[in-house]
C-alpha cells in the first residue's frame, strides 16, 4: 500500500476525538484513526449502494407484476384489514390487465 501524504483540516471537535483515540491506545496515530474512519465510511457507502440496488430490483419486479396485471387492488377503507390479513374477500379484488 503506497503512502501518499496529504493534509486535512479538522474541526476542534474532530481533533479532540482523534487525540482521545490515540491517548486511549485504541490507535497508535492520528493517521490510523483517519484510515479507520475512511474504511468504515467506504463500508457504509457499499452497504447503502447494495440497499439501493436491492430496492431498484424490487421496484422493477413490482412494475413488471403491475404491468402483467398480477396485483391486488385494495380499497382505502379495507387497507388496514388487508395489511393485518383480515380483509373481507370483496375488499381484496384481484385486478385483471387493463382494469381500473
Amino acid at each position: 500500500m503506497a503512502n501518499t501524504a496529504r493534509n486535512f483540516s479538522l474541526t476542534d471537535r474532530h481533533q479532540q476525538f482523534v487525540d482521545a483515540q490515540v491517548s486511549s491506545g485504541r490507535h497508535t496515530s492520528g493517521s490510523e484513526v483517519v484510515r479507520e474512519a475512511l474504511r468504515r465510511y467506504e463500508d457504509e457507502i457499499r452497504r447503502e449502494q447494495a440497499h439501493l440496488d436491492y430496492l431498484g430490483k424490487l421496484a422493477e419486479q413490482r412494475e413488471a407484476a403491475y404491468a402483467s396485471g398480477d396485483f391486488v387492488r385494495v380499497e382505502r377503507d379495507a387497507l388496514s384489514g388487508f395489511v393485518r390479513g383480515s380483509a373481507e374477500p370483496d375488499a381484496r379484488r384481484r385486478s385483471t390487465r387493463g382494469a381500473t
